[in-house]
């Protein structure tokens, strides 16, 4: 049995189960934006990271996770964290007192940092739907099936044989070039020389891949690395903080990044989920 401070958990030879979900929601936590390997089933969502998926659904005393690779979903979804202490720092912050009480079940998730580099060069300018589908065509083309009749995220080895063309025709677009490049330009040193690297550091280093803008670097340094002190800024987040002063995506990236520090990274998709689900957050 593992604790933290607010929840229980109990592994078993199925799965984990979760009591006391206050600062877990799996909707809100799969649904905002960092990742696009999901989908609801029933009550529920099957999640995949990599060649790892679980059956996760929210349940009357907490969160039920179905999966034969608990350490690794335990790890994944951050379980040993105590989000309560993130939550009440955030919450101090006047402008950010309903965003946060709308998202405290938001955990930041601990993902694959290769798909977390390719997943999101996918992500430039599209939407989360078309996102998702280019990923799971891409997933059928070049990775290893699983138990339960889907399949893993290609690795690295799997993905270079694909030419520019095979990823146009899994409907990739413009970012064909990008990722049949990202492909040989990101191989393991590099995945493992920016992993050791800090926030700062691991977006130049990122931002030196091509397809890879400021946007894209900063969610794979938040999702794909797990450095708290990025803030991705995307229409959504344009729309909820852009004022006078603050009238392009770098100067809202610098103003919250100084203002939130280290928890930058919660606080921004705070203010994502209560963008995209509540209402504007009228700054």
């Amino acid at each position: 049995m593992w604790y933290n401070h607010i929840m229980e958990i109990t592994k078993d030879k199925s799965g984990i189960t979760v009591e006391g979900a206050e600062f877990f929601n799996v909707r809100d936590t799969l649904e905002c934006g960092q990742t696009f390997r999901f989908a609801q089933n029933g009550d529920g969502y099957t999640v995949r990271s990599a060649d790892k998926y679980c059956r996760i659904a929210q349940t009357a005393d907490g969160v039920r996770i179905d999966t034969a690779d608990p350490d690794y979903f335990y790890h994944y979804f951050a379980l040993d964290a105590d989000y309560s202490g993130y939550f009440e720092r955030l919450h101090s912050f006047p402008e950010l007192a309903r965003e946060s009480e709308a998202g405290k079940g938001i955990r930041l998730l601990r993902q694959n940092a290769f798909e977390m580099i390719i997943s999101f060069i996918i992500s430039a300018n599209n939407n989360i739907p078309r996102i998702k589908g280019i990923i799971e065509r891409l997933c059928v083309a070049a990775g290893k099936s699983t138990p339960d009749g889907g399949h893993a995220f290609p690795t690295r080895e799997e993905l270079l044989p694909l030419s520019v063309a095979d990823y146009s025709a899994l409907g990739a677009g413009y970012r064909d070039a990008y990722l049949y490049s990202a492909v040989r330009t990101v191989t393991d040193e590099f995945v493992s020389e920016v992993k050791a690297l800090s926030a700062d550091e691991a977006r130049k280093k990122l931002l030196t891949v091509k397809g890879i803008g400021p946007k894209v670097a900063d969610c794979i340094v938040l999702f794909g690395l797990s450095h708290w002190d990025s803030f991705p800024v995307d229409t959504w987040m344009k729309q909820a903080l852009m004022t006078e002063e603050l009238d392009t995506p770098a100067k809202i990236h610098d103003f919250y990044m100084a203002r939130y520090g280290e928890l930058a990274g919660l606080a921004q998709q705070y203010i994502f989920h209560y963008a995209r689900n509540v209402g504007a957050a009228g700054r």
